[in-house]
């Protein structure tokens, strides 16, 4: 490895590189000195018998210090300053060591000590050869080269000589004598390599047992390190790539205790296995492991060990593949091979992945008295190959380290420690060049990635174990997904409060009753025979009294008591990219890896019932459990942004969604409406429709389907007449009609005040509406587009399913409350839905503009959505000061759903939502992610009981207030 730096040549000479200057730190002062050997100018001193010899023909270096052969040839250098490394460029006598030449180094020109040098082979020259060491004690100032004595043409040559300058090292420490578990860290030579190794010998660029990097190598007997590095990009190292060698020696050995290491290459120190074989495939995905045990098939794998001694711990190095579940090792314990016992590990990720195989390490630092044998299960129910046991250690094992953590003033103390007695601690923080002794607690006040690992003579390292620690003062979020700032009564503190909650849990849900008199589908059982409805196997809308009601299949009367978002959706949030918000993330790799969504986005409310009940929920727990909840609770349906599919289960009442909004092809930018116009929409409207409503079209608990949610058409007037034509076919259309209705551009620029050249021209361009007769042609496109949009839905969907009632397309506040959208939209929606939805968010209900709507549209209405929150827990509200508490989160419920109740031509009232949404916002929003108090639970899954309690005697009471059996329950806040 020539070194390539600023070169000074006088008459073919070289005299200096790199002028001299000093350089200040903690190790004192040093002098980049370099020595191209043009003359003995620079040396202290050498042998007579060494001889400048001239090389012909412009190679690289034009002169070379030659020995004579003889042995105790010397060559001696001194620094102006201190000596902190060297390099030596060689050529010829190429070895494992040193070729032929000592390397040692001195204070005082006395009192020498070798030093062992890494050793840098570069097959671009002819058995070039760079010998390099470093980090050399304050005051080293000598540095002596001694020629062993080699015969004619094998003795090396010495071409530079450079002192206190780096010669491309890859390896974190130098050759010599190191701490025993010393870990020694490669970087490749340049940006973007992947770096291979061997500790054999071998030739790293084509061993079979060369591995590939990707973790620190810990130091544990004498240790050959051969390392090569390659561009990922022209695959693995060629026998053209340098090679670079470390020789370790590490003190002090003690011997080990009695136990077991079973690299497990074979089964000989088993005791017994069972369903389980060698696997020898794709060593890189298993840090160049080429034998691991596997299972033959996915009964459970079984690997027995037994001593004649007690064991008293153990370590199982393993991998599992992340791109499926993992299936933990279970561990049983046992004294006299008839009683097993089950067996805590402790278990962590242990590494990065490779080809989503990840490393896991487990551990047991107190075995049972008088075990004598240990069981290990390899369980999963996916895939055999998964997972993979790598090497078992019994009573040899290093504990792993622990980190603990308290805040302080500006930041937080990190303390370290490990079971094993007197075992030594080392750490590194975000990837630094070494690992460094643990002897205090340590200060932090940023955002940290801390790796630790422990090591005690005569027992093996432990694994390196990896945290995150925030001590910024960024934090928003603690570690249960609270927020930081935000003090209420309930707030989590501690994993055994978690705990205790399953228990609360079940105890508050068993104390609650379902409301009587209701049918199966939560419908006021008997209603039927007494108001003279009809079975219809399907939930309907039918009339009493001339007032129009939902019926349930059953033919009973029924009030839609839904909760939107029974699903774990809303409650992940984005964690990629701005880490500093967060106290603390489990990582992705560990056993918190189900609470992910990919690798980017975090639920902490997952996290919590995993620490609650110690099984992750998957979507079909949470919504399970939710109905049982819910019909506790009062309420009879699953309302919108819920998991269609498990309505599948016919236990509950749930609603679906037409396949609207997923058909890219009808997106128009800027405008949350769908574009009908667009070519071959009915024809692509009906094939999807025979996939997504034909399979439910028998389903008897199905209330229904919206159409699509939240439409901006309060944007229509000021979008559709910006919209490209080649991009949006509505604006086409507008074009269309306006050339049809004027016929001549003249005329059109006369109304619309404009001064385009043709019809044409108007398709691209951006039509401004300021005249009465644009917004009267405006009007005309609108009143079209809903005639069109909503008949096509209507008749494609009745194609497909006769049965259900088409539920609207869920307003939002801002076209009701428009009073020229209200009216030609529900005119439109109200001849072909069978009932208007509408995402009705107020603090009062506004009886003058829903009966407005009722009137316009002669269809019932459905609140869709609405919702009331508090910022106790530090969240946002739904609407700001509805409520300051939870009791009046459920007077705002009942304000609400009563008022609605009451009226005559509403049938329902769907509640947002089930579960809090993340407190640093959904993950699909990013930074700025809806993040409110809508939720019956929080991220803890702790009911708000207060705010249940209230909306329950509102639902096990909604038909006495249907009927108008009861005054409706009114409070009155003072709001608007």
């Amino acid at each position: 490895m020539k070194r390539k730096a600023i070169w000074l040549l006088a008459y073919g000479m070289l005299v200096v590189v790199l002028p001299a200057h000093s350089h200040g730190d903690s190790l004192g002062s040093y002098e980049i000195e370099v020595d191209d050997l043009a003359d003995w100018g620079q040396t202290y001193g050498h042998s007579d018998t060494l001889a400048l010899r001239a090389v012909a023909g412009g190679a690289q270096d034009a002169t070379r210090v030659a020995p004579s052969g003889a042995a105790g040839e010397e060559l001696v250098y001194k620094t102006k300053g201190n000596l902190r490394s060297f390099t030596v460029q060689a050529y010829g006598g190429a070895g494992a060591a040193s070729g032929g030449l000592q390397f040692l180094i001195s204070a005082d020109g006395s009192s020498y000590r070798s030093v062992t040098p890494d050793v840098h082979e570069d097959p671009g020259e002819s058995r070039a050869v760079t010998y390099a060491s470093r980090g050399f004690p304050l005051g080293t100032k000598y540095l002596k080269i001694a020629f062993e004595g080699k015969s004619a043409g094998a003795a090396p040559e010495i071409g530079e000589v450079v002192l206190n300058d780096a010669a491309g090292i890859e390896a974190s420490k130098p050759s010599g004598a190191v701490l025993y578990g010393s870990m020694i860290m490669l970087s490749p030579k340049e940006e973007g390599e992947a770096v291979y190794y061997t500790t054999d010998g071998s030739d790293p660029r084509t061993s079979a047992t060369r591995k590939l990097y990707g973790s620190p190598i810990s130091i544990a007997s004498e240790t050959l390190l051969k390392t090569t590095s390659a561009k990922p990009a022209s695959g693995p190292a060629k026998a053209t790539d340098g090679v670079s060698t470390y020789s370790y020696t590490p003190y002090p050995l003690v011997s080990p205790p009695p136990g077991i290491d079973d690299k497990l290459d074979n089964f000989n120190l088993t005791a017994v296995r069972a369903n389980v074989y060698t696997a020898t495939d794709n060593p890189a995905y298993y840090g160049g492991d080429g034998r691991r045990a596997v299972r033959a098939t996915l009964g459970a794998g079984v690997l027995l060990y037994k001593t004649e001694y007690d064991m008293t711990s153990f370590s199982v190095s393993s991998y599992y593949f992340a791109g499926l579940p993992l299936n933990k090792l279970k561990f049983y314990a046992s004294s006299d091979d008839e009683t097993y016992n089950e067996v805590a590990a402790e278990a962590y990720p242990a590494g990065l992945p490779v080809k989503n195989w990840q490393p896991y390490a487990y551990e047991n630092m107190a075995l049972p008295a008088g075990t004598r044998y240990l069981k290990i299960e390899l369980l999963g129910k996916d895939k055999s190959w998964t997972p993979q046991v790598s090497s078992v250690a019994i009573n040899l094992n290093t504990a792993s380290v622990a980190l603990t953590t308290s805040k302080t003033k500006g930041g937080m103390l990190a303390s370290l420690a490990a079971a094993s007695e007197g075992a030594r601690i080392y750490y590194r923080l975000n990837e630094g060049a070494d690992f460094l002794p643990y002897t205090a607690p340590i200060p932090l006040n940023g955002y940290y990635r801390l790796e630790a690992y422990a090591v005690k003579e005569g027992l093996q390292p432990s694994p390196i174990r990896s945290y995150t620690i925030n001590a910024s003062d960024e934090v928003k979020l603690d570690r249960f997904g609270q927020m930081e700032d935000a003090s209420f009564s309930g707030k989590v503190t501690s994993e055994s409060q978690l705990a205790a909650d399953a228990k609360a849990d079940a105890a508050y849900y068993a104390s609650l009753q379902a409301p009587a008199g209701r049918d199966a589908y939560g419908g006021l059982a008997g209603s039927k025979e007494k108001y003279g409805f009809k079975a219809t196997g399907y939930f309907s809308i039918q009339r009493l009294n001339g007032r129009p009601v939902m019926t349930t299949p059953s033919g009973n009367l029924y009030f839609s008591l839904a909760v939107n978002g029974v699903t774990l959706n809303e409650t992940y949030s984005l964690v990629k990219g701005r880490e500093t918000l967060y106290e603390a993330v489990p990582p992705y790799a560990g056993e918190y890896k189900p609470a992910w969504f990919g690798t980017d986005s975090f639920s902490y409310y997952a996290a919590n019932k995993y620490r609650k009940t110690g099984v992750f929920p998957t979507e079909h727990d949470v919504y399970m459990e939710a109905i049982g909840r819910l019909a506790k609770w009062g309420f009879n349906g699953i309302g919108g942004f819920s998991p269609e599919k498990y309505g599948e289960e016919g236990l509950f009442p749930y609603t679906r969604m037409l396949p609207l909004d997923s058909m890219s092809w009808a997106k128009i930018n800027g405008l949350s409406i769908f574009d009908i116009y667009a070519t071959g929409a009915e024809a692509k409207l009906d094939k999807a429709f025979a996939q997504a409503v034909a399979p439910y079209k028998d389903d008897p608990m199905l209330v229904g389907y919206f159409i699509g949610n939240e439409y901006d058409y309060h944007k229509f007037y000021q979008v559709v007449p910006g919209l490209k034509a080649s991009k949006a076919a509505i604006k086409g259309r507008l074009v269309q009609r306006l050339a049809s209705k004027y016929g001549t551009i003249a005329l059109f620029n006369k109304a619309w005040k404009t001064n385009f050249a043709s019809f044409d021209s108007l398709k691209e361009a951006k039509l401004p509406v300021d005249t009465t007769a644009a917004w009267s042609d405006m009007n005309g496109l609108f009143a079209e587009y809903l005639d069109r949009f909503y008949g096509t839905v209507s008749k494609v969907f009745r194609k497909y399913d006769p049965h259900h009632l088409l539920l609207g397309d869920r307003w939002t506040v801002t076209a009701f409350r428009d009073a020229k959208l209200r009216g030609m939209i529900g005119a439109a929606e109200g001849k072909y839905a069978d009932v208007i939805s509408l995402n009705y968010y107020s603090y009062n209900v506004e009886t003058d503009l829903l009966a407005d709507l009722y009137a316009k549209a002669g269809k019932p209405i459905m609140m869709s959505e609405f919702g009331y929150g508090t910022s106790e827990q530090g969240l946002a509200q739904l609407i700001q000061n509805a409520a300051s508490n939870q009791a009046q989160r459920g007077i705002r419920y009942r304000n609400y759903v009563e008022g609605v109740a009451s009226l005559p031509y509403v049938v329902g009232a769907n509640v947002f939502n089930y579960v809090d949404q993340a407190g640093l916002g959904r993950h699909w929003q990013g930074e700025w992610g809806e993040h409110y108090n809508s939720g019956l639970v929080n991220v803890a899954d702790r009911p708000y009981k207060d705010y249940a309690t209230a909306a329950k005697a509102t639902n096990d009471d909604i038909y006495r207030i249907m009927l108008g059996q009861r005054p409706k329950y009114f409070y009155e806040f003072n709001k608007k």
